[in-house]
């Protein structure tokens, strides 16, 4: 057996582990590869809208009450670059790729919380098998993958950036930042990480983010008082929300949408949601000082808090835990393996037993929670558009469901 004491962090080490993660992403669903599907929005919304508009109007339309500027370059790619038949694999596969740049970003570079091999593989492993079944290759949920990417920028420093690295990491924060509201949540700690490092990239990083965020908040709160077809902040369930809110954003278990219906489920996931917000409160106390560690706990919070709010209903949901759950995972890690000499013992120990727990319970969970979005009877979308082809008054159906579920007006 090799020690990972004698594994190097080099090019070769870092390769294999993103061509790893690569493996297991298609692992958990393999038949989404070999018949790429369209899923929810991204195909009776954003693809059927590209369809039968202009590019300008891909662009400038905010379909769900902010922007989508990836979904709108997905739809224009698929609507106008090619055939009926590539648009379910290049969405697919835009979904593949999108999943596997925060595993590029923490292999690729170097950062306290992911400082050794270890620490390397294990949060690559824990943002995978942490991952909600509906994020899974489909770029409808791409923001919250974004929201992951904007903060392991913010955390990263730059002074160790290649060019490329500089350039393709602005990039992702601009198209992140119109990308939904989950990577403009990080703007405020953002603009407080570059302030504290007070160094160019960082500010250049806070300044694309902050002006994404002016935009994406003027056509969110325009949709909120003018357009709300979503109805949010409108209705609410105060026992969701609070449910949600520990839930989602401190128990980093896996959950189910309708696990609240369920009182036993309910009251443990409860429990155990506000003893991990206990110890949320506690790292977050004990690491004041600490920069890094610090912006990391506000973000969580910010973003939780965010979140559940501007969810459905404020209802939460498992996609809505993903972002927070990798978060508070970088910092368990961090405690679980720190060496410094003045280190608390006890929480080095629970930091351990939690992350065994949380890792344990989500690759258990890893494949069987993909029940509740893929089954083998769902439309294929070769099929479906073989029917429009010979037909062209039927309407091809998408995932998620069966005949009756959604589908495209070609």
């Amino acid at each position: 057996m090799i020690s990972m004491s004698k594994v190097k962090d080099n090019f070769t080490f870092r390769l294999i582990c993103v061509l790893c993660c690569a493996i297991l992403i298609i692992f958990r669903q393999p038949d989404l590869i070999k018949h790429p599907r369209l899923w929810g929005e991204e195909g009776c919304v954003f693809y059927q809208f590209a369809l039968h508009h202009s590019v300008y109007e891909i662009y400038t339309t905010a379909h769900v009450g902010y922007l989508t500027l990836f979904n709108s370059i997905v739809s224009f790619v698929q609507a106008k670059l090619f055939s009926v038949e590539h648009a379910a694999v290049i969405s697919t596969y835009f979904g593949f790729l999108i999943q596997l740049i925060p595993v590029y970003i923490i292999c690729f570079t170097n950062n306290k919380f992911w400082s050794t091999p270890l620490k390397k593989m294990l949060y690559v492993l824990a943002i995978i098998v942490v991952a909600a079944p509906e994020l899974w290759l489909n770029t409808t949920n791409s923001h919250f993958i974004f929201g992951l990417i904007t903060f392991l920028i913010m955390v990263i420093s730059v002074n160790e950036l290649s060019k490329f690295q500089q350039y393709f990491f602005r990039a992702l924060l601009f198209i992140g930042g119109l990308t939904g509201p989950a990577s403009v949540l990080f703007t405020p700690a953002f603009i407080f990480k570059a302030y504290r490092e007070k160094n160019k990239e960082k500010y250049i990083q806070a300044g694309i983010l902050s002006i994404c965020a002016v935009i994406q908040t003027g056509v969110i709160v325009y949709s909120i008082l003018y357009n709300n077809t979503y109805n949010r902040l409108s209705n609410h369930d105060y026992k969701r929300t609070v449910y949600s809110f520990f839930v989602d954003n401190f128990s980093i278990l896996p959950h189910t949408s309708t696990s609240y219906l369920h009182l036993t489920v309910f009251y443990l996931g409860l429990t155990f949601g506000i003893m991990m917000a206990v110890l949320f409160m506690y790292l977050l106390i004990k690491t004041r000082d600490n920069t890094d560690y610090f912006v990391s706990l506000i973000s969580l919070l910010i973003v939780g808090v965010f979140s559940t709010l501007g969810s459905l209903n404020m209802a939460g949901s498992p996609r809505y835990a993903y972002i927070p759950g990798c978060i508070f995972i970088i910092i368990i890690i961090s405690e679980a393996f720190e060496n410094e000499t003045n280190q608390n013992l006890k929480l080095k120990r629970v930091s351990i037993l939690v992350l065994i727990l949380c890792l344990a319970a989500n690759i258990g969970y890893y494949r069987y929670g993909m029940r509740n979005v893929y089954a083998p009877n769902y439309p294929k979308w070769a099929d479906e558009v073989a029917k429009w082809r010979n037909d062209k008054s039927y309407n091809p159906k998408i995932h998620p469901g069966t005949d009756a579920g959604q589908c495209v007006k070609l």
